[in-house]
């Protein structure tokens, strides 16, 4: 997937929609030990550990779904592709993430 397919995604309402269905069916709780403020991506990562399926139903590995957590937040963030808040949770979940990606 690309990254503007990726853009696309959240530009329909479907698809945020089955964002938070499927996050309030799993009892996903987000952004765990951090701010909420990109709610919905973290949502869509829970989602992603959870079932190794995105929200359409295809699968993913786990690369996909930290690099979707990292374009998220770059697209809603004001620093773009240099949001270094991207770019740290990104690496959070890349190194110690595995566990929860296996489990």
């Amino acid at each position: 997937m690309t990254r503007k397919d990726y853009e696309a995604r959240w530009a329909d309402a479907w698809y945020v929609h089955a964002v938070a269905e499927q996050a309030a069916a799993l009892k996903a709780d987000g952004c765990t030990g951090v701010p909420d403020f990109y709610l919905f991506g973290c949502l869509e990562h829970d989602i992603a550990y959870r079932t190794h399926r995105d929200p359409y139903g295809f699968p993913l590995t786990r690369e996909d779904a930290d690099q979707r957590l990292r374009w998220y937040i770059q697209m809603r963030s004001p620093f773009g592709l240099l949001s270094p808040m991207s770019w740290w949770r990104w690496l959070a979940v890349k190194w110690f993430a595995g566990k929860a990606w296996e489990t």
